[in-house]
């Protein structure tokens, strides 16, 4: 490539805000390339790029750029600040710690820096502790506790040395005091967490009297409220840290809720876990994506706490007299943050496993109104999956491998209705072969349990590389999944919808919603060479679906009149 550090910046910016990890892997490929061949960044610059890869937690990306800056006249202290970030997010905690007792050393004359690096070695020995007693066995407890210890001395000597300004670090000593004592560990000259939590509200109080807080500060605040047992502020302060979408994005975000579960303990059964966490994991699916798993018994109960959690928010929000620049916005985007993630575990729950008589996965198919295909269906719950996946004509099965109907077994994961069901095909009401719709319409039996209908999208968005798409499916056959990394709407035509979002074989017969829930498609292929579309020229990775009033307009033409137990 012609060598434009800025360009390259611009570039790799870019990638992240659409989720694009396959470009940004490519042009971090390049960038690692001209460094090594003699090529220079200007440090601000070399700078910023690591940021904007830290920032969606591509550490993996991060370290190998961060590594060859390393090895140029471009480093400096917050490149290899930098890298050690990224390799204790990697798990890899000597390389990691080698780095930082360098760095610490090399800044014994930069305060700033030096207590940035003293903070992240507190951070492995945070790590080691909470890795070692949360895996459960019987870890080392000699060494666990010296990391403990270790831990909050790296932290409370920071905080110490500048109580104004190191807060982040304080708030750190606080909560492993805290866990401390939770789990029956003596700290040698150990803090009081209460004692650094209020002295910490009132320094924050005093700056945002001057000016607004920054983000981490947010954080800060929110655990120093949990210190006091303060569950209605530390939520008042979260909603307000989630708002800043300039300086909180997945890497942040990730942090606190590892804060949160890791340290304070918090979980979703029960508060203040059951609202913290719904609102944080809903906002760091939107910041980076990622992947949902669903354990089928735990399903419910997640179900039912994000349920709870949007009219607590908003109790909470009206007890609380709220800072006066936010009392508005507050309240409104976390009910709808946390509706939003509810309402994609509604969408869960009526998806299905196609399995083979072996028992195997096969594929994914989806429960849909019959009505709303084809008005004469009425209620009845029909489902919808691939052609590919099962068809009753023998080419189809032949040439593409597809389960004959009276072969394929259906089980939901995630549908409580339906929990320890076996399903089997009734009747296929109506087929389209796989270079056409690749569609297959299936009453089963039993008959589905009724559901509440879900919004079938009329038209399409707009294609602006910032419009994204859920595929919620069974990826080779295993456990119910989400998929969320990397799923930018592509392009769409008046048949096909192209996007990238993570599946595998088994992905097959999934429902593709926009960012509003709405079904837009029938996913049914994916490559790393599909041709474009709208007549344009080349190549490139995406996944495809079939549109879905494109289903419903041939079922309308091909007169699919069956009336309900027809």
């Amino acid at each position: 490539m012609s060598w434009d550090p800025q360009a390259s910046l611009k570039a790799i910016e870019t990638a992240a805000e659409s989720f694009n990890q396959e470009e940004a892997e490519r042009l971090s490929k390049d960038l690692v390339s001209g460094l090594e061949h003699g090529e220079t960044i200007e440090a601000a610059t070399a700078r910023k790029i690591l940021g904007a890869l830290r920032r969606k937690g591509w550490f993996v990306l991060l370290e190998k750029v961060a590594e060859a800056l390393c090895f140029t006249e471009q480093d400096d202290a917050q490149v290899r600040r930098q890298y050690a970030q990224a390799l204790i997010d990697q798990g890899k905690i000597p390389a990691a710690i080698y780095v930082i007792e360098s760095l610490i050393t090399r800044t014994a004359d930069d305060p700033a820096e030096n207590a940035e690096a003293r903070g992240l070695l507190g951070r492995i020995y945070k790590q080691l502790y909470v890795n070692a007693v949360n895996a459960g066995g019987s870890p080392n407890l000699a060494l666990s506790h010296l990391n403990l210890q270790r831990a909050v001395d790296a932290y409370l000597s920071v905080y110490r040395s500048d109580p104004a300004t190191h807060l982040w670090h304080g708030i750190n000593a606080a909560a492993l005091a805290a866990r401390a004592a939770r789990d029956g560990v003596a700290l040698n000259n150990g803090p009081d967490p209460a004692a650094i939590a209020r002295d910490i509200l009132a320094t924050l109080a005093a700056q945002e009297a001057k000016a607004p807080l920054y983000a981490w500060d947010l954080a800060t605040g929110a655990e120093a409220h949990l210190a006091l047992g303060d569950a209605t502020n530390a939520l008042l302060w979260i909603a307000r840290y989630v708002q800043d979408k300039k300086d909180v994005d997945a890497f942040e975000i990730a942090s606190t809720l590892r804060q949160l579960t890791e340290v304070w303990g918090l979980t979703l059964d029960k508060p203040p876990g059951a609202i913290l966490l719904p609102l944080l994991q809903s906002q760091l699916l939107d910041r980076r994506g990622g992947s949902i798993v669903f354990d089928r018994d735990k399903l419910a109960e997640l179900r039912q706490k994000t349920a709870e959690a949007a009219p607590a928010l908003e109790k909470a929000i009206d007890a609380a007299p709220p800072p006066k620049n936010y009392e508005k916005v507050l309240g409104k985007e976390g009910v709808v943050t946390l509706s939003w993630y509810k309402l994609g575990l509604d969408r869960a729950k009526v998806v299905a496993k196609v399995l083979n008589p072996a028992g195997d996965g096969f594929g994914t198919g989806f429960l849909i109104r019959g009505g709303d295909l084809v008005p004469a269906l009425g209620d009845e719950i029909l489902l919808l999956t691939n052609a590919h996946v099962t068809s009753s004509d023998p080419a189809v099965r032949t040439k593409y491998g597809s389960l004959d109907p009276d072969d394929a077994t259906i089980i939901f994961e995630a549908f409580e209705a339906a929990a320890g069901q076996e399903f089997k095909v009734k009747k296929l009401l109506w087929t389209s072969p796989p270079d056409e719709l690749d569609a297959s319409l299936l009453r089963i039996d039993p008959p589905a349990p009724s559901l509440q209908a879900y919004s079938l999208a009329k038209n399409l968005p707009l294609v602006d590389n910032i419009q994204k798409v859920y595929v919620i499916g069974h990826p080779g056959g295993r456990t119910l999944s989400i998929s969320l990394n990397d799923n930018l709407l592509l392009d769409y035509d008046d048949r096909l919808v192209h996007y990238r979002a993570p599946t595998e074989g088994g992905s097959s017969g999934s429902p593709v919603f926009n960012q509003s829930w709405q079904l837009i498609g029938l996913h049914h292929a994916g490559g790393t060479s599909m041709q474009r579309l709208n007549g344009k020229e080349g190549t490139y990775a995406a996944n495809e679906g079939i549109w879905i009033q494109r289903i419903i307009k041939a079922l309308g033409e091909a007169e699919v009149v069956e009336q309900h137990h027809a």
